[in-house]
């Protein structure tokens, strides 16, 4: 009956755009709009997942070009459409770890989107912020950094110990791919970020995407 109740729901979507509404206290309201067969996570004003994020990651990832079976640390989750661009369209076959502050944020993904902890994936509902704090150092091959409530960027990101504790936990050699906007100015210590982030250690190239979103690719130093 569910198969029969989705394939009627998707070929609906092909006439008008359905959406299902989800309060989140961290997020506002969450909506899951099946459009012409194809499913997008948004809130008021952003997409969240499977979307222009998507796109804009997709995008990012062709510059870090991490070993595929290396670890690889998701700080912020959204619907997870990172994950599926991962394995399937650049070939990681390694660990993925998913921190997500929303618990809201964490049962949409798992019940829209199937993305739920098992085999080769596994998600933490915590404060990212916090949770770096304790990773263990040189643990992750590649590090997406994507820490949207709604469309603004929360304030640890221009707190400079939240980037040492990425630094420590990147493998040598590693990658660090940040989402941000390019309307917000993040100054950690009183320095521009990029420039912070080349004196901690990393190379930086800055890029501009899809008009409002800016990516930071970053690497370690080392192999």
């Amino acid at each position: 009956m569910n198969k029969l109740l989705n394939a009627g729901r998707r070929l609906l979507s092909y006439v008008l755009p359905l959406t299902r509404r989800v309060a989140s206290v961290h997020s506002g309201t969450l909506r899951v709009t099946l459009w012409r067969g194809h499913k997008v996570l948004d809130t008021a004003h952003a997409n969240y997942s499977y979307g222009t994020l998507q796109r804009v990651l997709r995008y990012g990832l062709l510059f870090a070009p991490a070993h595929p079976a290396g670890p690889v640390l998701l700080l912020g989750l959204g619907g997870g459409s990172v994950v599926p661009t991962l394995r399937q369209e650049r070939g990681v076959t390694g660990p993925i770890t998913a921190v997500e502050l929303d618990p809201v944020v964490i049962r949409v993904a798992a019940e829209e989107f199937g993305i739920e902890t098992g085999p080769g994936l596994h998600i933490v509902c915590a404060d990212a912020f916090v949770w770096v704090r304790t990773a263990p150092a040189a643990a992750f091959e590649l590090v997406v950094v994507d820490l949207f409530l709604d469309l603004e960027l929360p304030a640890g990101l221009g707190d400079g110990a939240f980037w040492r504790h990425l630094l420590r936990l990147t493998r040598p050699g590693g990658w660090v791919l940040c989402n941000l906007l390019t309307s917000a100015e993040l100054w950690p210590e009183g320095q521009p970020l990029s420039g912070f982030l080349e004196q901690l250690g990393f190379e930086v190239k800055d890029v501009e995407v899809e008009q409002f979103n800016r990516l930071l690719i970053l690497r370690k130093a080392g192999d």
